[in-house]
């Protein structure tokens, strides 16, 4: 029986993930990272009637992560899959974010992932293979306006896995990223609350605008358990793909992005955003100049 260690179960993704690879038949460990949470997770595998064992686990806390990857491999002896999906956001224009939440979004967006990928890949050597995929996000290729940070943290992801993707190849461990795009998770609810940011702001009536846009959109995306389909995917393919789009969104915007000349980008990324009046230094749709 294969085992997969899943960080972020806590909700969205990250549960369906483990309790879809579970129905597949896979030892699933999942993780969380506030201890409260555990049972919480206990109770819905139980309901849901699936054996999964609950692991308290900050992906920022680097002194947790190899205690929790030996525990898992002192218990069942291998890690075959690895599914780095917790994460966090950040709204607001880059100048005013507070250096605070800077590094909390790439403590637990990007180093997290990195230092739990890095304390599992000797088992995976030695056993001669494995799987480690990312949950990235369609941001990682589209820098959008008030999702600067968020955008790099994705990012640097992708590309940290695509350089491992080739040091790793040799030894029969495959990496792969998936990049969901609007999916109807806690994650746009987050996003769509946000409003705390300096109302002296420069940019105050640009992330006004971009919030009110993310609320009326709550709702709209698509449904997570296509990603966590995609992810069981992944683990039992033998030779799963780098990159996976996820979700009508995301497949739209990767093709036209595709298409587009350099010189295109930045009008396609105002368009689908909704921002070509910030730039062009126009008043907030719908307001009075």
């Amino acid at each position: 029986m294969a085992t997969a260690l899943i960080t972020g179960c806590s909700s969205g993704f990250g549960q369906l993930t483990a309790f879809e690879l579970a129905r597949h038949g896979y030892r699933v460990y999942a993780t969380v990272r506030v201890p409260a949470a555990v049972e919480n997770l206990e109770r819905a595998a139980a309901s849901a009637k699936l054996g999964i064992e609950v692991l308290p686990l900050d992906v920022t806390d680097r002194d947790a992560i190899n205690p929790a990857v030996q525990q898992v491999i002192d218990d069942v002896g291998s890690i075959d899959v690895l599914v780095n999906n917790a994460g966090v956001t950040a709204v607001g224009a880059l100048e005013d974010i507070d250096e605070n939440e800077i590094e909390r979004v790439m403590q637990t967006n990007f180093f997290g992932p990195v230092w739990l990928t890095r304390a599992v890949l000797p088992q995976m050597r030695a056993q001669g293979g494995g799987r480690i995929i990312m949950v990235s996000s369609l941001s990682a290729l589209v820098g959008l306006p008030g999702e600067s940070v968020y955008a790099a943290s994705k990012a640097a992801l992708e590309l940290a896995a695509e350089g491992l993707r080739h040091e790793v190849d040799r030894f029969n461990i495959h990496v792969s990223v998936v990049e969901p795009g609007l999916f109807n998770t806690g994650m746009p609810e987050k996003i769509a609350a946000a409003g705390e940011y300096p109302r002296a702001s420069a940019y105050s009536e640009l992330i006004a605008f971009l919030v009110d846009r993310m609320q009326r959109n709550l709702g709209s995306g698509d449904d997570p358990q296509r990603v966590a389909e995609i992810l069981v995917r992944i683990a039992g393919e033998q030779a799963p793909a780098f990159r996976y789009p996820a979700g009508a969104q995301a497949e739209q915007v990767v093709q036209k992005i595709g298409q587009l000349k350099e010189s295109d980008r930045a009008s396609f990324i105002r368009e689908v955003h909704g921002t070509a009046w910030w730039s062009d230094g126009d008043s907030r749709p719908g307001e009075q100049a």
